[in-house]
């Protein structure tokens, strides 16, 4: 078994992939890694990475974006925060970027509960490191949803129980630009989204 199974889910190369995958290449990571591309236009975010799933041989998962950017230190900094601590899912820091101007996200976490996290959504989900066992546990992502997968994830690590941990260090760009999934439907589904959302809560109230 090796470390770490990146995997990059995509429908289509919207300019930014071999960026995504420079970013992989580029780690500063001393453990064992593996890149899977998983592709395919028709099947939904979710679908497309528990596709992936059968060809993972990490110990842990991590989610790369196609549109986004590891930074050098993410896969040292998440597996051994992973390790220190027995976490199933550790979360850390993102900076948003849109050409040269940056924002940083960066939570400040007090409690991580299911009740918290149905209140706040505090886990960015670019930054995230997952157990594979626990994902395997999961079955993975609800490939019938069409927004807010992994927030919908994320409730069930927790109120499943599964140990979290959060590290205040930045792991993840993400990118902001005019074609992401978010930005889009933030536009165009912006109520049917919130109202979408509060549907996905209700299951774990």
């Amino acid at each position: 078994m090796i470390d770490v199974s990146v995997i990059i889910p995509y429908h289509q190369d919207r300019g930014f992939l071999f960026d995504a995958i420079d970013s992989y290449d580029a780690q500063e990571f001393t453990g064992t890694s593996e890149l899977i591309l998983s592709h395919n236009p028709t099947f939904s975010q979710g679908k497309n990475i528990n596709t992936a799933l059968d060809k993972v041989n990490g110990k842990y998962i991590k989610i790369l974006h196609d549109d986004d950017i590891l930074t050098l230190n993410c896969l040292q900094d998440l597996f051994e925060e992973a390790e220190r601590t027995n976490a199933d899912l550790v979360f850390a820091q993102a900076m948003d970027f849109k050409g040269s101007q940056n924002q940083f996200w960066k939570p400040v976490i007090t409690d991580i509960s299911l009740e918290k996290l149905l209140d706040d959504n505090f886990i960015h989900g670019g930054t995230t490191l997952y157990r594979t066992t626990m994902v395997q546990a999961l079955c993975g992502h609800d490939e019938s949803l069409w927004t807010a997968e992994e927030y919908e994830f994320h409730l069930r690590c927790v109120s499943s129980g599964y140990r979290l941990s959060y590290l205040p260090k930045i792991v993840y760009k993400y990118r902001i630009w005019e074609n992401s999934k978010s930005i889009i439907y933030r536009k165009i589904k912006k109520h049917e989204r919130l109202e979408y959302i509060e549907a996905i809560k209700d299951r774990f109230r």
